[in-house]
């Protein structure tokens, strides 16, 4: 992976060897319309939703924490009454004993220096019965929704642009997709695989630019 340090604030602002780059997940959030989203805030009103975004944003840090303690081999964790569930800790550890092979990073920071951005990825893997790496995006909502495959095309091009041979790979593969481990459900958890790399690397790289194009205001 690339040797400059890249840090992140509690704000998700990114820094590349103290350089300022921008996030992923700011870059997506600012730029594509959810109507879904916006019915949702006109009917609930301005202080409500926020307050129930907010809430999902912690639980959803929760459920990445807990994810990585399974990673890791922790055999049990504390939940409080705003944690993620035990069905979605057993959902995630089941998915993961069933389909993982490695482990190689959990949380990890990459950047692509060439187009200045940078994120923070859940989960790189390998899979059982495969020779590839596969880049993990964890989502924990009621739903996975169309730019999701922007994110997880932005980690994977960030990913081989580092350098994945620290990892003992040479050729520059990468599966990647989304893991949706829903909030409050009994069922198990699915990997939805994204394949359609160059397109959706590209959907990302549009709303790079619109992002960056709205930052110079008028």
């Amino acid at each position: 992976m690339s040797t400059a340090t890249i840090t992140c604030s509690p704000e998700h602002r990114y820094t590349v060897g103290g350089v300022p780059f921008d996030g992923v997940t700011s870059v997506i959030g600012k730029t594509l319309r959810k109507e879904g989203l916006e019915r949702w805030i006109g009917k609930l009103g301005n202080e409500e939703a926020e307050r129930r975004r907010n809430e999902a944003a912690s639980h959803g840090t929760l459920v990445h924490a807990l994810a990585a303690l399974v990673v890791e081999g922790v055999p049990s964790v504390p939940m409080g009454d705003e944690g993620p569930t035990y069905g979605q800790v057993a959902a995630f550890a089941t998915w993961f004993e069933t389909y993982v092979e490695e482990v190689h990073a959990v949380e990890l920071p990459v950047a692509h220096e060439q187009y200045r951005y940078a994120g923070t990825l859940d989960l790189l893997v390998r899979m059982k019965g495969d020779k590839r790496p596969t880049v993990v995006d964890i989502k924990s909502g009621k739903a996975v929704y169309a730019e999701m495959r922007y994110q997880t095309a932005s980690y994977r091009e960030a990913a081989l642009a580092g350098g994945l041979d620290s990892y003992g790979y040479s050729r520059r593969d990468c599966r990647r997709g989304v893991l949706h481990v829903p909030r409050d459900a009994d069922g198990p958890a699915r990997f939805y695989e994204h394949t359609r790399h160059a397109s959706d690397f590209q959907g990302f790289l549009s709303c790079l630019f619109l992002y960056r194009d709205l930052k110079r205001g008028i």
